[in-house]
């Protein structure tokens, strides 16, 4: 571990906040976090639970930079995709890949709905990581990846790609999903970007949600915040993370220019093309083709730190306090705290996405995250199994799917 080895154990403790457990669910006679405790230990014992970052990446930048050349090597984690088309009610178009055979998996094995970080899609490595995790744990699980329009091949049908905050789409292809595969019980996982659009369309859901369980990753929780920070004009965003994320945005706009004139005719395709940050780029497009009157409404009013009250499903929050695109200051302590059916883990190690550690640069996130999935179909499954007719009753629910079984503080 380099120097890292004369810190303090403790310093790498991962660390919870939750409620307090005579307040949270009961799941499998014993509180949330109690519960997660003993199924997850690397992840919530704190005798257990410690994140040591490689020494040869000891801090957030060199973790989020070092991810990021992964997404183009396939190698270690390959995962082969089954491509969907989806078709939106207004006409759009994107993009889900099966992870597995359609027809190889039990039509009442639990679907893992995976939302990716902006314009990120099914081969980005935290996606294929998670995946193969699954794999080698025999979870039994299937796992479609739902992707934003314009991304990883499909292009734009109609004038609207998509925003931070844009949960409309989520919701059509969780109702599609619903019918295609009744019985399967559905768990929503997002990562950055998209763990800010799965956290608010679970909280808008609130009690009709059908997720019985998600976790949220790296999630920027205040996109107002968060952009504004990324807007700063430091050599780091100019060179790396708000540079980045703008040339996405740009090259989307370029690829699909022909389709977003065509209706939208008072666009500036100049002045989109030459955005220099996430900003600029709103401005000139994403708030005037989605109504907004500004880019400070776009944002805040597209961010799930207003949302996280209304959730009613169990639901994992991870971060990291080093993380470069998501800073620490938007993380809702409070807020978390405050809602029963939440646990946030955090470390202060990690950057965005990564969470590598040892000299072999393994992956400690997508363990952490295959272990919380395994918990919480465990507990789905068993209540599922014992017919337990009086609980599922008690959270409004008539079948296994959802929360059924599950003691869901209201």
């Amino acid at each position: 571990m380099g120097l890292l080895s004369l810190l303090p154990r403790s310093r790498f403790r991962v660390r919870l906040t939750h409620a307090a457990t005579e307040k949270q669910p009961q799941i499998d006679k014993r509180a949330f976090s109690e519960y997660i405790r003993e199924k997850c230990p690397t992840l919530a014992d704190p005798d257990k639970a410690f994140y040591f970052p490689s020494w040869l990446l000891p801090h957030g930048d060199m973790q989020t930079i070092y991810l990021y050349t992964q997404h183009y090597k396939l190698a270690g984690c390959p995962v082969d995709y089954e491509r969907q088309i989806f078709e939106f009610s207004d006409g759009g178009k994107a993009a889900m890949d099966w992870a597995f055979p359609r027809k190889s998996v039990a039509p009442d094995a639990p679907l893992i709905i995976l939302i990716p970080g902006i314009a990120g899609t099914s081969f980005d490595y935290y996606a294929r990581s998670f995946i193969h995790s699954i794999m080698q744990d025999n979870c039994a699980c299937q796992v479609v990846v739902v992707h934003s329009r314009g991304c990883n091949g499909v292009d734009l049908k109609t004038p609207k790609a998509f925003h931070g905050g844009m949960t409309s789409d989520l919701r059509e292809f969780v109702k599609y999903v619903s019918k295609e595969t009744p019985n399967a019980p559905l768990f929503g996982l997002g990562f950055s970007l998209g763990a800010n659009i799965l956290t608010k369309y679970i909280g808008e859901e609130s009690s009709s949600c059908k997720f019985f369980a998600a976790a949220s990753v790296c999630n920027p929780y205040d996109i107002d915040k968060t952009v504004e920070e990324m807007c700063r004009p430091t050599l780091k965003n100019r060179y790396l993370y708000a540079a980045a994320l703008t040339r996405s945005l740009v090259s989307l706009f370029a690829d699909n220019e022909k389709v977003i004139m065509a209706g939208n005719a008072d666009l500036d395709p100049a002045r989109i093309m030459e955005s220099r940050n996430i900003n600029e780029f709103n401005e000139a497009y994403t708030a005037k083709v989605f109504g907004y009157s500004s880019v400070k409404e776009l944002n805040s009013s597209g961010s799930c730190v207003h949302r996280i009250k209304d959730i009613r499903i169990p639901m994992l929050f991870l971060n990291a306090l080093d993380d470069p695109m998501c800073c620490q200051e938007t993380v809702p302590y409070n807020e978390i705290e405050n809602n029963p059916n939440l646990i946030l883990a955090y470390t202060r190690y990690g950057g965005h996405l990564a969470f590598f550690e040892g000299m072999m640069l393994s992956a400690w996130l997508p363990r952490q995250l295959s272990s919380f999935v395994r918990a919480m179909v465990e507990s789905q499954q068993k209540t599922c199994q014992q017919g337990d007719a009086m609980s599922a009753k008690s959270v409004g629910i008539n079948s296994c799917k959802g929360l059924d079984g599950l003691d869901v503080a209201m």
